[in-house]
């Protein structure tokens, strides 16, 4: 059970992988039209994405291995030195880019000038919280359920205020189903909807059940999945951008 569990991880972030790198790329041939409007700060953070899953799955496939000349002789005695494991210190790169690139997102595609404040201090005190959580209590060394817990919760307040205010905006020179802000926050709201909950979950059987961790897991893979579907949806409606407010 242990090995299938394992290859289904492994099959479904190679997928993830693959949709994070199509984004990028699709986005990045759309520049002209996306580099204009907020849009920039995602195409950022889904290049910071795909850069730092590839670089993952190239140490998980090939690096971390007793195979590689250098992981026991080197690599795996340094991780034990430091107690870091391998899996999941680059996971604050994520939370950086996300703090970063999201917040600036919902900064300069929001219309209220309040809002737009707190998005900007949001950004800064959630980069040095992130700050704290790596040089303080060395959040690289292990599973961290704090900073997921306030990525979620932070994307789930910023996307749900926009789709909200998609919502009531009096725009009628474009349909909902091409509004390329719709489809991008939702594919935000999901997935951290979902991960909020489950990280309560991951945090009580990380140590304690490792069979049913991964198979929750695989729920929280299937809901990336869907929430980078729906990015691509919203990247493939880029020629209505011209049409949408620059901002809501």
């Amino acid at each position: 059970m242990l090995d299938i569990l394992e290859d289904s991880l492994r099959y479904s972030a190679l997928f993830i992988l693959t949709l994070k790198v199509g984004i990028w790329t699709f986005a990045l041939t759309k520049q002209k039209y996306l580099s204009s409007y907020p849009t920039k700060w995602f195409t950022v953070w889904i290049g910071c994405c795909a850069s730092l899953a590839l670089i993952e799955w190239v140490l998980v496939e090939y690096i971390f291995h007793d195979s590689f000349p250098y992981y026991t002789t080197h690599i795996r005695p340094f991780t034990k030195a430091h107690n870091v494991d391998h899996m999941t210190f680059l996971n604050p790169l994520h939370y950086f880019a996300r703090f970063t690139f999201i917040g600036l997102f919902f900064r300069d595609l929001v219309k209220n000038k309040n809002w737009k404040a707190f998005f900007g201090y949001a950004v800064l005190g959630l980069i040095m919280f992130e700050l704290i959580q790596v040089f303080v209590f060395k959040s690289y060394r292990g599973y961290d359920s704090v900073s997921p817990t306030v990525k979620n919760i932070f994307v789930l307040a910023g996307s749900g205020l926009m789709l909200y205010r998609i919502y009531i905006h009096p725009n009628i020179s474009v349909t909902l189903h091409k509004n390329l802000y719709f489809w991008i926050f939702m594919g935000l709201f999901l997935p951290a909807l979902a991960e909020v909950f489950l990280e309560f979950i991951f945090t009580k059987l990380y140590q304690t059940d490792t069979i049913s961790f991964y198979k929750w897991y695989l729920v929280r893979n299937a809901s990336q999945i869907l929430g980078l579907i729906l990015l691509m949806v919203g990247i493939w409606q880029y020629k209505f951008l011209r049409f949408l407010p620059k901002e809501y």
